[in-house]
């Protein structure tokens, strides 16, 4: 007897992503369109068993996309988010029909997805309240301050696992051979794929290893011998010295707000839990246990870029 195989949910809905559609005919973005029109919003994009699916669906499963995936715009992705949309839909249609959101697990479900949504917005109306222009602007203050003439490098990294493979690559970069291309077929880092590129950044600000060996060298040099670091062993050049530059406040506006918001969450939770009455109990809920101690401050330091 043939066994029935029913794929998840999760394989099918990869599947119905992997599959390449064209939107043809559409010069206009079709984000764009739906932003000039805003009776677009009622605009019915898809019908299941007669219920419908709205353009607005569409254009929030399209933001809700990776940023990398948004920049081939909604057009290319147009099709893809349409039958997602569809088999979610058909699901919830045939769900409905036994009733299981009578069901308790649905309902627990429910329950805990209403909390975090409570929960975030009450956090994010506190934080919107003191994120004014005047604290974005006094963060990017003291940001150019501290960043203000700093020394900055960029370099390449090829990261192996060991000495001997670390040496033998020095070996080959004196030779003639080309470092970035080395690190495409040899590094075992995210980078790998960038020639090792590690973008720019200043003392400190990388894993100390990398970081000191990197302001060691000159432009153009390659470290005579291997660098340890918790990571592996790295092979670093230097290509390029310079002054931080510091952009203006708008083009950093956003990052600056991701920031701000940050710590003002901390903040704000750690004010909270001053004024809230909790006790804490151990996992069999019959001895009472203290509360966790805090910093005084919440603001996070800027953690040091991993050299991958």
């Amino acid at each position: 007897m043939n066994r029935l195989v029913i794929p998840s949910l999760t394989v099918f809905l990869f599947v119905l992503c992997s599959i390449e559609h064209g939107v043809g005919g559409e010069r206009q973005p079709l984000l764009a369109q739906a932003k000039k029109n805003p009776s677009n919003q009622g605009i019915i994009v898809a019908k299941v068993v007669g219920q419908p699916i709205y353009q607005k669906e569409i254009t929030a499963a399209f933001r809700a996309l990776p940023p990398r995936a948004r920049r081939a715009g909604l057009q290319r992705h147009y099709n893809n988010l349409l039958e997602n949309l569809v088999v979610s839909k058909m699901l919830t249609i045939y769900g409905r029909r036994l009733k299981l959101e009578d069901t308790q697990i649905v309902k627990s479900q429910l329950k805990r997805a209403e909390d975090m949504l409570v929960r975030d917005a009450y956090l994010g109306d506190l934080v919107r309240k003191q994120m004014t222009d005047e604290v974005l602007k006094k963060e990017y203050r003291a940001l150019v301050k501290k960043n203000k003439g700093l020394d900055e490098v960029r370099s390449r990294h090829i990261l192996v696992q060991t000495q001997k493979k670390a040496k033998k690559l020095i070996k080959l970069i004196n030779t003639g051979q080309n470092f970035a291309e080395l690190a495409k077929k040899n590094s075992v880092g995210r980078t790998a794929r960038r020639g090792g590129d590690l973008g720019w950044f200043a003392r400190g600000e990388m894993t100390k290893p990398v970081s000191d060996a990197a302001f060691k060298l000159k432009v153009g040099q390659v470290t005579k011998e291997p660098v340890k670091s918790d990571f592996g062993w790295h092979v670093i050049k230097l290509e390029e010295k310079r002054k931080r530059k510091i952009p203006p406040f708008d083009k950093v506006r956003k990052m600056i707000k991701a920031r701000v918001g940050q710590r003002l969450s901390g903040e704000i939770v750690l004010e909270l839990m001053r004024q809230t009455k909790v006790e804490r109990f151990s996992f069999d809920g019959k001895q009472p246990i203290a509360a966790p101690r805090v910093k005084a401050s919440t603001q996070k330091s800027n953690p040091k870029k991993q050299p991958k």
